[in-house]
């Protein structure tokens, strides 16, 4: 399966040379959504362009995670169980994995990811390093306990490769050496959290992305 309509058709213009899927996701489309977004926002008097967040769930969750790494006026980003190809290292053994995601989703990602299906070791770079992008801004990992085909605990070895680029840019990466127990939020600049619970976003989820938010912005002011 090839998804060459939408943007990408339109960026085209008709020319089908140019929309070609090797070279494009569906992912980095809508990420490019989320900018023209923000290119709104950080126009409009009612909204404080310093503070602004990409939040998402699942597959937009990995999208939050890369429109973010590609785009500074984000100044935090919360990927909610973002899984593979998001906040999941790619080499991981838990959960979904590449030739899987690869296999069901296959516009995604552009082809030349497919080539590394049964060979993930011969990946050049993991996760980390998309978390990394967002250095020094604030980054929440959120999952949740039965939510394993998200890998929580690989999210978390992601969050601890991603901490050396924090701290090298004098500010507190990861705060936690191992991972937390439920309902607790890790809120350092990297922060994590887990719950119990399936793959969902809830009402709950969403006072621990604003609890994180006052703890890396400050509470706002009335």
């Amino acid at each position: 399966k090839e998804v060459s309509d939408g943007v990408y058709a339109w960026l085209a213009n008709g020319d089908t040379s140019k929309n070609n899927p090797t070279n494009r996701g569906s992912i980095a489309a809508w990420a490019w959504g989320f900018h023209r977004c923000v290119d709104y926002l950080v126009t409009d008097r009612n909204v404080d362009a310093r503070h602004i967040a990409s939040v998402g769930h699942s597959r937009n969750g990995k999208t939050a995670l890369l429109a973010a790494a590609f785009d500074e006026r984000i100044a935090l980003a919360i990927p909610h169980q973002a899984g593979c190809g998001g906040t999941a290292p790619s080499r991981g053994k838990i959960g979904e994995s590449v030739q899987r995601i690869n296999s069901a989703f296959p516009h995604w990602f552009n082809a030349q990811f497919k080539q590394f299906n049964e060979a993930t070791e011969r990946l050049p770079i993991d996760q980390n390093c998309l978390a990394a992008l967002c250095a020094p801004r604030p980054v929440l990992f959120s999952n949740a306990q039965e939510d394993q085909w998200a890998n929580p605990s690989g999210q978390f070895e992601v969050l601890q490769a991603a901490d050396p680029v924090y701290r090298f840019l004098g500010v507190e990466g990861l705060a936690a050496k191992e991972l937390p127990p439920l309902r607790h939020l890790v809120d350092s600049r990297l922060g994590y959290y887990i719950r119990e619970g399936k793959h969902s976003m809830t009402a709950g989820d969403w006072e621990v992305f604003m609890n994180f938010a006052d703890r890396q912005w400050g509470k706002p002011t009335k």
